[in-house]
């Protein structure tokens, strides 16, 4: 059983949903992160709620799975910086419940690392020029980088 949250059904913004899951007691409530579809969200959403779900310890050392917060975060984060064309990317579990989000393709390299809600540091390398940017509620840098990404990929690809 799933309840899903949201004010405007038809908005493409995540919205929060609790599920009873049914391997656990009838009480038992779960956070999962949700979203409209786009070509990458199935991937992202897989990857999300498996960073979020990780035991304590999934490091070999004292780790804690990626903070709901966070994820919802980085959620919010590629909403508003992906297109829908853009590739799924890999999502890294950190070591203080933060991630990484990665892209590497043969036309160059984006990657955000999400700390927390609001603090994320963002690096690329596209054409060999390599560009940093610390970002907190306005991810344009993101977006341009991402869609300077797909066009050297797309350069790339129709040169081999």
């Amino acid at each position: 059983m799933s309840l899903r949250f949201s004010s405007d059904a038809s908005s493409s913004a995540s919205v929060f949903s609790l599920e009873l899951h049914p391997r656990y007691n009838a009480g038992t409530v779960r956070n999962v992160v949700q979203q409209v579809a786009r070509s990458w969200s199935t991937g992202v959403l897989r990857q999300l709620n498996a960073l979020v779900a990780l035991p304590r310890g999934w490091d070999g050392y004292r780790a804690g799975p990626v903070r709901f917060d966070t994820a919802n975060f980085a959620l919010q984060l590629l909403e508003s910086a992906c297109g829908d064309e853009t590739p799924c990317p890999q999502i890294i579990p950190g070591s203080d419940g933060d991630l990484q989000i990665e892209w590497h393709l043969p036309g160059g390299d984006v990657e955000l690392h999400v700390a927390g809600p609001l603090r994320v540091s963002a690096w690329s390398s596209i054409g060999g020029v390599e560009e940093h940017a610390a970002l907190t509620n306005d991810f344009t840098v993101a977006a341009q980088w991402l869609c300077s990404l797909a066009e050297h990929d797309g350069a790339a690809a129709a040169a081999a």
